[in-house]
């Protein structure tokens, strides 16, 4: 039996008029399967892009956590170093407050030392405004702020500073108390005339030579008696020959009389300062003891041994 034969399809290519006419002819199966064969090429090229895309796009994910991961960690750094900075911020911040407490401190210091110069710098060594302690202060917190130290550095100076100067002012009021407690001032203002001074004179009253032991001034009836500096009253009292009397200590070996008082307005134990009012100046025959008329006997002790108030009196 034959076999039919298998159809086949004729292509005619024309190229032109003058062109010779070809023709082709291709079996059916080879007709059906060159599009299958095409499809399966164009699936293939298509799956092998997809696979290198793929690959990128894992490539560029792991690219991707590596550089989130990187920035996380730069992140976190930065976190680190910004709250070790607010740290240090709030450090510096405290150590200023700090140095500005003890700036202030030495101010004060300055002004208590200022304020004894002026009220005493007749009577010591110092007549400038401001002490050489102060002064080095003053020079060493310059050549702090000119070289740039630290602050623990200059803490540490004004801290020295300010030792310094506590000393000084302990010194300038230990030196105040001992020149307040010097008998200085006037005992009366309403008169500064002296009717006897200290020493050897003619008693009025016997006509004979004899130890005057302080000084009288003369003034009236009345007129106000002050203490001549700071103290505490020992004793008060009245006797023949001392009148109406007040006696201060002033503690420092020193003591001073007033007599022939008209009044005493002081009592044993007060604490008195100089140019306080302690009692009224008196007359004869007022219970003023023996007296040539109206003034203050004045007289300064020195361990108990009658001195020359002028030494003192200003």
């Amino acid at each position: 039996m034959k076999r039919s034969p298998k159809p086949k399809w004729s292509f005619v290519l024309m190229r032109g008029a003058e062109q010779s006419v070809k023709q082709f002819k291709v079996s059916k199966r080879s007709v059906v399967a060159a599009p299958a064969a095409a499809v399966l090429a164009l699936s293939g090229c298509i799956a092998a892009i997809q696979i290198r895309s793929a690959f990128k796009i894992d490539s560029l994910h792991d690219e991707m956590s590596q550089q989130s991961t990187s920035f996380s960690q730069t992140v976190h750094g930065k976190d680190d170093s910004i709250g070790t900075l607010q740290e240090e911020i709030g450090r510096l911040n405290r150590q200023t407050e700090e140095l500005k407490g003890k700036i202030n401190d030495l101010r004060e210091l300055e002004n208590k030392l200022k304020t004894f110069i002026e009220q005493y710098g007749r009577l010591t060594e110092t007549s400038s405004s401001a002490t050489p302690d102060t002064q080095e202060a003053r020079n060493l917190i310059a050549k702090a702020e000119q070289s740039g130290l630290d602050f623990r550095q200059i803490s540490s100076l004004v801290d020295a500073m300010e030792s310094t100067m506590e000393q000084s002012v302990k010194q300038a009021q230990a030196r105040q108390a001992e020149l307040d407690a010097l008998p200085t001032g006037w005992p009366t203002k309403a008169s500064a005339t002296f009717t006897s001074g200290f020493g050897y004179r003619v008693d009025p009253f016997t006509g004979k030579s004899t130890f005057h032991a302080g000084v009288d001034i003369g003034g009236s009836v009345g007129d106000p008696v002050f203490s001549a500096a700071d103290g505490t009253v020992e004793d008060t009292g009245q006797d023949g020959s001392r009148g109406r009397f007040v006696v201060i200590n002033h503690h420092n070996g020193l003591k001073t009389v007033y007599m022939h008082l008209s009044r005493i307005e002081a009592s044993p134990g007060d604490e008195v300062v100089r140019g306080e009012k302690i009692g009224l100046m008196g007359s004869t025959g007022r219970s003023t003891g023996r007296s040539t008329g109206a003034h203050l006997h004045f007289q300064v002790m020195q361990h108990d041994e009658p001195v020359n108030p002028m030494r003192y009196l200003d």
